[in-house]
């Protein structure tokens, strides 16, 4: 007589395991079309390649305030394109400070340091940009604290983590419908799926404060905030702004920003005094 319940019983489990890994199939695509996305940002081609090279070897030749300005805007060319190379900020970074920029240098600095935070050449720059402007510098946030490891990667290398222990959580999850390796994988899995929640968790800060939050450097010898957008207010503040100063745009009004300058409070500033990115 043959074994109906132990074959119902198999296609069922095949089933099962057919339906997960369509589940899976589609996690881990839009996992990867997500890495992938990040990761493809800012490819840089040959035309931009060779302007970089261009560029580099104009920084090279310059010797007057003039040519570094040149050569900053040619970086800023490359940048133009949809380029978002570390090496491109760094070295308009560079170009600016050797101008005498330095606002605009910190800005490049800035943005460089998010695709190349274990430079320690770049943070020496950064140091050296800040310290010349003798502007005060906020402390660190709460987060900048509980997620101490924010600075060991890069923005996009974030994204990469993530992804790839999304992947092996998801992988060990399938594992653990094996009696043989069940045991072991779940508690794998769960070490996975806790490093890879603060990996999410890390990533999505980066997310927020680089591409929900727009930064700014006032790159004018001095500006006069405003209570309101137009020279008819009066100054927000008793001490005028430097050169240096960072704030994040909370507001745009015609050629006026509202900015908020770290502890500072609130004020408005002319477009034309800062730079933003």
């Amino acid at each position: 007589m043959p074994l109906i319940r132990p074959q119902i019983m198999d296609l069922a489990a095949c089933r099962y395991v057919v339906r997960w890994r369509q589940r899976v199939r589609w996690i881990l695509l839009l996992a990867l079309a997500a890495g992938g996305a990040v990761g493809c940002r800012g490819a840089v081609d040959d035309t931009a390649a060779q302007r970089f090279a261009a560029a580099n070897q104009a920084f090279a030749a310059a010797e007057s305030r003039q040519q570094f300005l040149e050569v900053a805007n040619r970086y800023q060319e490359i940048l133009d394109q949809g380029v978002l190379s570390g090496a491109v900020l760094y070295n308009q970074g560079n170009a600016w400070m050797r101008a005498g920029e330095v606002g605009r240098a910190i800005a490049s600095y800035r943005r460089a340091l998010r695709f190349r935070p274990r430079d320690p050449q770049l943070a020496a720059n950064l140091r050296s940009a800040v310290s010349a402007t003798a502007v005060p510098v906020d402390s660190a946030p709460v987060w900048g604290y509980l997620f101490f490891w924010q600075n060991w990667l890069s923005y996009p290398e974030k994204f990469v983590l993530t992804t790839a222990l999304l992947v092996v959580t998801l992988i060990l999850g399938l594992f653990m419908r094996f009696p043989a390796v069940g045991a072991v994988s779940r508690r794998c899995a769960l070490l996975s799926g806790a490093l890879w929640t603060l990996s999410l968790l890390s990533t999505g800060w980066d997310w927020h404060r680089f591409e929900r939050i727009e930064h700014g450097v006032v790159i004018v010898d001095e500006v006069i905030p405003r209570k309101g957008n137009s020279e008819n207010y009066e100054p927000a503040f008793t001490e005028v702004v430097r050169e240096g100063a960072e704030f994040q745009v909370l507001a745009r009004r015609g050629d006026w920003l509202h900015i908020r300058l770290g502890t500072s409070g609130d004020a408005w500033v002319e477009r034309r005094d800062v730079v933003t990115y």
